[in-house]
């Protein structure tokens, strides 16, 4: 073989021996001619990359052959995996999408995202399918929790299925009986007993201790990459920090201290990087002017708290805690937009017009001193109720002309295409020591609006700039959604009838006809915003929609209706927006071949910054699932007959999800359904269905409800419906 021998090349050379006959790895690399380190490296690599891309199948006997998925009877792709322990692998074919379940006994060690092998595959009616994972083709990640139990022995503490770990003796020197840790698990079975994988495994690193207050909260953290300790390096380049703004700092910054500028957060918000002032003249023309922390003025590229902050990606918001991005001195510290502290800011000034248009911006480095530290529910007593609460007195004329034009900003926004799906955040109210004490739902009122409102104009603004100049940038990007998922979503909404025939046909036929946008989809959620059941349809149309994430590209923001957005309003809490700063910089201060270096780096970067976005939204919820399940445990401690009134808000073949009065969310297994259909319910349930459950089972490792529903109660509301 040409030692010159591109990658792409090997591996075309290695499908194009296996289509000949089947071989096995040391027959095809002595009929490739594979010598010397670097050669079988590339070749072994080629190997690992065909296997993870579905291209080729190493059999029982060890043979290489095509991936046939009809001839093999096997399928390949990404496993998700759920709290209830079912496992999910989407397959589309020719658009036409199947969803594979894998039951938690045939899981065989697989973890979330790991890229698998089904077998045994059974297909129903519908487009779902029975099946097993065969074999792990490549970890996501790899790394996941256990419980030390003792005598080598670790028991899997947050992952389904009949799992253990072998890990060596030398690594459990520092490990008691009750530790959680973090565990680097293989992806090759070393054996199977009593129907029981065995894995090895090597300790990362020691979590906690299962009777620590903290434990269940560090251990979700933990299996979603974040942790509350920073590197030692880190800490150390904390000492080179100032606390406070010198002179030296504010040179070449324009000084806006005596501004009215001010910061509006949640009560309980410590870091604070956004700021806003406004001014409006005679003719009714506004300047609003975004402020926002200039992290990238203490944080150099390339230093230890900027590789962990990289590393991290964003701050994790956990119930009434926080893993934060950067420590404390720096995210609540010099770089937290403190009232009556000097802070360096890099400014967004935009001119806006009467109706609430933005005409032009200006973007500079500046040095502000915030006048006050306001919070929701303050602002939102002056703005909806006319109530001043004391020390708000001369901020008061300012708050009114700013949400002034924050509505005249929703009605541009509705104009081009911002769709408003309905939020179904619910924020849980704990006692001082953690306690969940009741679980509301995360309202948007007034205050809450007007900020957004400026965050996404000052993000616009910057994005729509750095396009403009056609330097390497990070954009925020939102796709367009796949028609035929979002049919499927109308179809469902149709045949369960909760969104009348005649409007979903209208948009589907729209879909159909591609004279379609975000405004006919906005029109047809406003159409519904007046039923009980808005918040399930809001949400179903939201499911059949790709998820925003970061991009080198200006791609646009469909959900927005923006043809230019970035992250620019929050570096303290995300490190895409200390990227966008650091970028915004003139491209003098970094030259030509830092931009060359920035264009390559980018889209790693972007695909980085995507994933812990995405792990610190998981870990959220299940933070979020493990209060619900700590609470409903005691409610269930003070009465094992409680009945509890609720709402199925989603039905698939496989679960029931019924959100209760209480806002708490628990599940119904397709046995109990069937059961209840077959003693207690002669109608289908369906979904936006009230119901009436009692608490079956808790578990706080999977921090999952299961309710039964109760049968006398639904017979009692079936026939008072009926009369």
């Amino acid at each position: 073989m040409d030692k010159e021998m591109q990658f792409e090349d090997i591996k075309k050379e290695i499908i194009k021996n296996i289509d000949l006959k089947k071989l096995t790895l040391d027959e095809l690399r002595k009929i490739m001619h594979i010598k010397g380190e670097s050669m079988r490296a590339s070749f072994i690599n080629a190997i690992n990359e065909l296997e993870e891309e579905g291209k080729i199948y190493l059999d029982d006997e060890g043979y290489y052959k095509r991936f046939d998925s009809k001839q093999l009877g096997k399928v390949q792709g990404k496993i998700h995996i759920d709290n209830l322990g079912n496992g999910f692998v989407f397959i589309e074919y020719n658009a036409h999408k199947i969803k594979y379940l894998i039951n938690e006994e045939h899981l065989n060690g697989a973890l979330e995202g790991d890229i698998v092998v089904l077998k045994d595959i059974h297909h129903g009616k519908t487009n779902y399918a029975d099946a097993s994972v065969e074999k792990i083709i490549k970890r996501a990640k790899g790394k996941t929790v256990f419980e030390y139990a003792g005598d080598g022995e670790f028991i899997p503490y947050t992952i389904h299925g009949n799992v253990t770990v072998i890990c060596p003796k030398d690594e459990l020197k520092q490990i008691v009986t009750g530790h959680r840790v973090l565990i680097n698990i293989g992806k090759e079975r070393i054996a199977t007993i009593e129907n029981k994988a065995i894995f090895e495994g090597h300790i990362d690193r020691i979590i906690g201790h299962k009777d620590d207050p903290d434990i269940e909260i560090s251990t979700i953290a933990a299996q979603h990459g974040f942790f509350k300790d920073f590197p030692e390096d880190a800490l150390e380049q904390l000492k080179t920090i100032k606390d406070h703004v010198t002179e030296e700092d504010m040179e070449e910054r324009k000084d806006l201290r005596n501004k009215c500028i001010f910061t509006i957060d949640g009560k309980d918000t410590k870091d604070m990087d956004d700021a806003i002032s406004i001014k409006k003249n005679i003719y009714g023309y506004y300047l609003l002017s975004v402020h926002i922390a200039d992290v990238s003025y203490y944080i150099k590229e390339g230093t230890p708290l900027d590789i962990e902050a990289a590393k991290r990606g964003t701050s994790a918001y956990l119930a009434d805690s926080v893993i934060p991005m950067f420590p404390h001195q720096i995210s609540n510290g010099i770089c937290s937009l403190n009232e009556g502290e000097d802070r360096l800011t890099k400014t967004v000034d935009m001119l806006i017009s009467p109706n609430g248009e933005i005409l032009d911006y200006r973007i500079y480095d500046s040095v502000i001193n915030s006048k006050k530290k306001m919070n929701y529910d303050d602002v939102n007593q002056i703005l909806e109720k006319g109530i001043i609460p004391k020390g708000y007195e001369q901020f008061v004329w300012d708050l009114k002309i700013m949400n002034e034009l924050s509505q005249k900003m929703n009605n541009i926004n509705k104009n081009s295409g911002k769709v408003d799906f309905a939020s179904s955040e619910i924020k849980v109210i704990t006692s001082p020591t953690g306690e969940a004490l009741s679980f509301k739902p995360q309202v948007q009122r007034q205050g809450e609006r007007l900020i957004e409102n400026f965050m996404v104009a000052a993000n616009s603004c910057v994005a729509e700039y750095y396009r403009w100049l056609e330097t390497p940038e990070v954009y925020r990007v939102h796709g367009n959604p796949n028609d035929d998922h979002l049919i499927e979503a109308l179809k469902t909404l149709k045949k369960e009838k909760l969104c009348s025939k005649e409007e979903v046909d209208r948009l589907i036929n729209k879909i159909k006809n591609g004279h379609y946008n975000s405004s006919d989809l906005n029109f047809f959620l406003d159409h519904f915003k007046d039923s009980e059941n808005y918040q399930i349809i809001s949400l179903m149309i939201l499911k059949s929609m790709s998820k925003a994430k970061y991009s080198s590209s200006c791609d646009g923001h469909y959900g927005l209706g923006l043809k230019y957005y970035t992250h620019f309003t929050s570096p303290i809490r995300r490190h895409p927006d200390l990227m966008v700063h650091r970028l915004t910089d003139p491209f003098e201060k970094y030259g030509l071949s830092k931009i060359n270096r920035y264009y390559s780096l980018l889209p790693d970067i972007c695909n980085h910054d995507s994933e812990m976005e995405r792990e610190a939204d998981q870990a959220e919820k299940e933070v979020l699932d493990l209060k619900m399940a700590q609470y409903m445990q005691r409610m269930y401690e003070e009465d094992t007959t409680r009945v509890y009134k609720g709402k199925i808000i989603e039905m698939t073949p496989y679960d029931t999800k019924i959100k209760l009065d209480n806002n708490v969310i628990g599940h119904v297994t397709p046995q109990d359904v069937a059961h209840a259909k077959a003693v207690g319910h002669n109608e289908k349930l369906k979904l936006g269905e009230k119901v009436y459950v009692l608490i079956k089972e808790i578990s706080i490792p999977h921090r999952i409800i299961y309710f039964n529903l109760n049968y006398k109660e639904l017979s009692k509301a079936r026939q008072k419906v009926l009369k």
